[in-house]
């Protein structure tokens, strides 16, 4: 991360360079969370007061830096929300057929990986409240499980041959289904009920037209 900005050229830098990379990963439909919206209005009005009320050039970068940093630090966090969501998504439907099973294995070691990550970074920036507003030591702390996020999603929520591991997993649900069908017919040919035998000549009419 870029070392803390004293002037209005170093803070835009800054936010063009890293901030808004990091909030269009989060940006739904254009639409940016309620969290990153407060933390970059707040920035903003802090920048105005130069403007507005002659506060000097340092005072207000310094105070608008720290509300970027909130708002990277916002947008940390829900990419965790976001790998947890797409982690779940994944394991609802058949991926070890991907990769020789590696997939599978990659997968829940790097979501473990996260897991770990971020509960230690939660338990670590509590310590950290009582440092300067401007730290970098949250960043220290989240930025690598972000990263770990950013990789979960681009080499397996968006991996190449997912697609085609849908589309396998539908073609086995259609075969259990049909499965579970003969196997019903088989069983009740075998031991046949009142119930069976008027479900069969229902679906005898249907085929053949009878009333």
């Amino acid at each position: 991360m870029p070392g803390k900005p004293k002037t209005f050229e170093d803070l835009f830098k800054f936010y063009h360079e890293y901030v808004k990379l990091l909030y269009s990963s989060v940006q739904a439909g254009g639409t940016l969370p309620i969290e990153v919206l407060f933390e970059l209005n707040a920035a903003l009005d802090l920048i105005s007061r130069h403007w507005a009320y002659s506060e000097s050039e340092e005072a207000v970068v310094d105070k608008a830096y720290a509300h970027l940093k909130r708002t990277c630090l916002d947008i940390f966090k829900l990419k965790v929300n976001d790998a947890n969501d797409q982690f779940l998504e994944l394991r609802s439907i058949e991926t070890s057929i991907l990769d020789n099973g590696e997939f599978d294995k990659k997968l829940i070691a790097l979501y473990h990986k996260i897991k770990i990550e971020a509960t230690e970074a939660r338990r670590l920036e509590g310590e950290s409240r009582n440092d300067d507003e401007c730290t970098i030591k949250a960043f220290a702390l989240w930025q690598p499980v972000y990263e770990d996020c950013i990789r979960l999603e681009n080499e397996f929520y968006n991996h190449p041959k997912l697609h085609w591991a849908k589309k396998k997993l539908a073609l086995f649900k259609r075969k259990d289904y049909w499965l579970s069908v003969i196997t019903a017919l088989v069983i009740g040919l075998i031991t046949p009920t009142d119930w069976f035998q008027r479900f069969v000549i229902r679906l005898f009419h249907h085929i053949f037209g009878g009333k």
